[in-house]
């Protein structure tokens, strides 16, 4: 994307992104009613829930909505440590994973 690479226009490049969200959040959905958990209930559920949409909505920027690259880029990052933030959450099992 900040290349300009001709990938970028591939049909797996423009599909495979939203196939891999909705990958993400029905197993999210699917875990809560597997588990038949509250995301009020358990907070760090809501915060991987709440942290999962803003990866999307930031991947989305990076990949078709930023209107300059540095935009592009910073929501990449951002995007980077989003997901990050969401596999320590689901380790430690806390919202503030970094607090301890």
């Amino acid at each position: 994307m900040l290349t300009d690479n001709s990938l970028l226009q591939s049909r797996a490049a423009r599909t495979l992104p939203h196939v891999i969200d909705t990958v993400l959040l029905v197993s999210a959905i699917f875990l809560l009613f597997q588990w038949r958990l509250s995301p009020l209930e358990q907070p760090w559920l809501l915060a991987k829930i709440i942290a999962l949409c803003c990866y999307i909505g930031l991947g989305m920027i990076a990949l078709r909505f930023g209107s300059t690259r540095r935009v592009r880029g910073i929501a990449w990052l951002l995007a980077l440590l989003t997901a990050g933030y969401i596999i320590c959450v689901a380790i430690s099992k806390t919202p503030w994973p970094f607090a301890a």
